[in-house]
């Protein structure tokens, strides 16, 4: 488990204080894949940087597994970042050495017997798929292959807490699918807490169980991956939604929309679960006389369980509309007018 009790960081610049962190209070249970997300400058990079006390926190507590590692003596504090694996954006592996040694470096340092190195090697490059890379050098792997080797590296010391600085914005997205499955076996097999920082809700919405939305140093939002992307409530965090979700409609339509001589009735209807399946708009619109018009309509997968995302006009008499939607919501579907298109 890693805690963060009202964590702050500050850092100076010429006369000026930054204050990179400004109370930060998050709890990432063990086992999870837990994402931090936030525009350039929240704070996420300091934050997960505070882990392994590559950055040590200007107040407040992180603790792991209940232990305040500020605290912690120099050896006990080289003990744990032992445990504390981590992979970052450009890779940082060593271009004067092979693909073993890069992996094996870990293992060197802590003095590991030789014959368990080569052992231990072995069995990472098989894991990462790369087992018949060893003796290239990292200039001669893609950018995919550089990022396995270094989340073989990261966990050639059997951490138990694995930490990703944007490990995959320097990827293209079909990469970037396969390194995230990749992290989705770290944790399922190996049991390794994951904590990310992105700035891609892709990221966030394939691969983690709770997500934070960082602003300013601040936690603004949190919980379950599946509640923030069916009920945001920061404008921040609608935006990171909106990226993955493309719900936004076009300016044309916006303009008919906001014509004052016009009177539109616009919702949003989410289906999650068994409702995504059944034909209840089709229903709604013969049994209560409606036209409807779809304005957007998408289905995805949230932590395994699908969502659908409509938003939708109805054309009617209120009345037959307000008894539509008291409809659709028997049907456990959720209906919330979408005021700001009209506004």
């Amino acid at each position: 488990m890693i805690e963060f009790k009202k964590v702050t960081k500050t850092y100076q610049s010429g006369k000026e204080d930054v204050h990179a962190l400004n109370g930060i209070d998050l709890t990432v249970e063990t086992g999870e894949i837990y994402g931090v997300i936030g525009f350039s400058g929240a704070g996420k990079s300091s934050l997960i940087r505070t882990v392994n006390l590559l950055e040590r926190p200007s107040s407040g507590h992180v603790l792991i597994n209940g232990k305040d590692i500020s605290k912690l003596s120099a050896s006990e504090i080289r003990k744990t970042r032992k445990d504390i694996g981590m992979i970052f954006q450009h890779f940082n592996l060593l271009n004067s050495k092979t693909v073993f040694h890069n992996i094996a470096m870990p293992l060197i340092l802590a003095n590991t017997p030789k014959r368990q190195i080569k052992e231990q090697v072995k069995e990472l490059l098989d894991f990462v798929g790369l087992a018949d890379q060893a003796e290239k050098y990292p200039d001669q792997l893609s950018g995919g292959q550089k990022q396995r080797i270094g989340i073989a590296r990261a966990l050639a010391t059997n951490p138990s807490v694995l930490l990703c600085d944007e490990a995959t914005s320097a990827l293209d997205p079909q990469t970037t699918q396969s390194i995230l499955e990749l992290l989705r076996r770290v944790n399922r097999e190996y049991n390794i807490t994951i904590l990310l920082i992105t700035h891609e809700m892709g990221v966030i919405r394939e691969i983690c169980d709770k997500v934070a939305v960082l602003e300013a140093g601040k936690v603004i939002e949190q919980g379950t991956v599946f509640d923030i992307f069916t009920n945001p409530q920061q404008p921040t965090t609608q935006r990171f939604v909106r990226s993955v979700m493309n719900d936004e409609l076009p300016e044309s339509l916006l303009k008919k929309i906001r014509d004052p001589n016009q009177n539109h009735t616009i919702y949003r209807i989410q289906f999650i679960g068994a409702s995504v399946g059944q034909p209840l708009m089709s229903r709604i619109s013969r049994e209560y006389n409606l036209d409807l018009n779809v304005l957007f309509g998408n289905i995805t997968e949230l932590q395994g369980e699908p969502y659908g995302n409509l938003i939708v006009e109805f054309n009617g008499p209120a009345r037959e509309i307000q008894k539509a939607l008291a409809d659709i919501r028997l049907n456990e579907v959720q209906a919330e007018e979408v005021r700001n298109y009209a506004s």
